[in-house]
């Protein structure tokens, strides 16, 4: 395990390589006291769902991995019956003795700047109203994206990206993997 993070070099992140799995395990194990983000990740890894680049983590100069997110394609089902893919942030995970060094606020610019660069119009997620909204995130449902399940404003949110187009609106439903909680 690591020493002091304020004493240790710094991290890079980088796209989820074959044989990260079982560290990313255990950091969503960790950050979130239980296996049901990992589950999430798992159920997408290898799916329609995954994207390939998506899965992004912190990884210390002796590689040790100290963050992990992911991106994975949801659907907007609009109001005309239509289907859009939309991409979904989550989970977003730092191993407990790494939390408040910027790691997340790393991971959350790196795929702001990966969804940008493939015309991505829009990230959704559900999370921590007071952590999001640094990165722009505002309530999902001011952009005409309802929830699947009846979150509130506060934790439900998307970031319109530069490819954003006014007519995108509906209800967003996550890849199968997540829970109905």
């Amino acid at each position: 395990m690591s020493s002091d993070p304020a004493s240790e070099p710094a991290y890079a992140v980088r796209p989820e390589r074959q044989g990260d799995a079982d560290a990313i395990r255990a950091i969503n194990d960790a950050a979130f006291e239980g296996p049901v983000e990992s589950g999430i990740v798992d159920g997408i890894r290898g799916t329609i769902r995954w994207i390939e680049g998506g899965s992004l983590v912190a990884a210390r100069p002796d590689g040790e991995l100290v963050g992990h997110l992911l991106l994975s394609v949801g659907d907007l089902d609009g109001p005309d019956g239509s289907v859009t893919p939309i991409w979904m942030v989550g989970p977003v995970a730092v191993l407990p003795e790494w939390q408040g060094h910027g790691i997340g606020a790393a991971l959350m610019e790196a795929a702001i700047a990966f969804a940008t660069e493939r015309d991505q119009p829009v990230l959704v997620l559900l999370g921590h109203a007071s952590y999001y909204p640094r990165f722009g995130f505002v309530p999902a449902r001011s952009l005409g994206i309802a929830p699947p399940r009846p979150w509130s404003d506060a934790s439900w949110m998307a970031l319109p990206l530069p490819a954003w187009r006014d007519e995108l609106s509906g209800v967003a439903r996550f890849a199968p993997s997540f829970p109905d909680d």
